[in-house]
């Protein structure tokens, strides 16, 4: 995986905990204790960056489901070493595209496999079988809610390309065999490691006015050239990607024509042109973190 000292970055720490986050953390806490399954979705973009630390402990005795989302604007062989390298732990992991309507059924068979032990167990019982409860956690903007619409199959939450959609907890009845708890998109107070923050930035689940937008897109350009150099070179015409990343991002506002009054490059207003293109996947299949063995 990408460190800082590749890209030239000071090590420094990233603080950002809204006050609702941690009122949500808090109550995803007290509540996963009453679910019979998690349903655990990360950015296939980032996977690792994506799984906050905070519920790990919570979810140390509890039946989990890993979703990788936005599959379709990660790289494709990235996601499958990524898949592998969750399986290799013993955890199940699927990767979808939520817009796609076979996933619905995709998800309720993965839950009900996990649950499958469960409920024979509760049958030789006697006990009548109840729905599953299954509670769904993530970070902010990794599709928690074009997800859970395409499980219920009409829109039942608010859908946004922004953090902070959900607001609340909330029930969702999926079908007769399974119910679900959706929660608001949650961080973590500190992040250690930068690379993680500018991850998160770079997907938009940081909103965009936290870091300093200029460093991020810096720090994704230099990436951009290290691991995908062709996509600069397709979507904006360079013949060389060779030069310094502020170079790149200056010749991007002439080519945009981002000008301030003084008719200097308006290098803020690109940073958020170049970060938005990746988001909407107009640079093509990226995965901003690489898959190791040592993980």
């Amino acid at each position: 995986m990408a460190n800082e000292e590749n890209f030239g970055f000071k090590k420094s720490t990233i603080n950002w905990y809204p006050g609702h986050m941690v009122k949500a953390i808090r109550e995803i806490n007290e509540k996963i204790k009453l679910v019979d399954l998690v349903i655990v979705l990360l950015d296939a973009r980032c996977p690792k960056s994506s799984l906050n630390p905070l519920l790990s402990d919570s979810l140390k005795n509890k039946k989990c489901l890993y979703v990788f989302t936005k599959k379709d604007k990660a790289d494709t062989q990235k996601t499958n070493q990524w898949v592998h390298y969750f399986k290799k732990q013993d955890i199940r992991v699927v990767a979808i595209d939520a817009r796609e309507g076979k996933n619905d059924k995709l998800i309720i068979k993965e839950a009900e496999l996990l649950m499958k032990e469960k409920r024979e167990k509760d049958l030789a019982k006697g006990l009548k079988p109840r729905p599953i409860k299954t509670m769904i956690v993530g970070i902010p903007n990794v599709g928690k809610s074009t997800l859970i619409n395409a499980l219920v199959g009409k829109k039942v939450v608010a859908v946004g390309d922004k953090p902070g959609i959900t607001k609340a907890q909330q029930w969702i009845k999926i079908n007769q065999n399974l119910e679900l708890l959706d929660t608001p998109g949650v961080l973590w107070p500190k992040f250690d490691n930068q690379i993680i923050g500018y991850n998160l930035s770079i997907i938009g689940s940081i909103n965009d006015t936290i870091l300093p937008i200029f460093d991020v897109a810096l720090y994704f350009i230099d990436f951009i050239k290290k691991n995908y150099p062709q996509s600069l070179k397709n979507r904006y015409q360079f013949d060389d990607v060779n030069e310094e990343a502020l170079n790149i991002l200056t010749k991007i506002a002439k080519r945009q024509n981002y000008l301030l009054n003084n008719k200097e490059e308006d290098l803020e207003r690109t940073s958020r042109f170049i970060l938005q293109e990746y988001r909407m996947g107009y640079l093509g299949k990226m995965t901003l973190e690489q898959c190791k063995d040592d993980e």
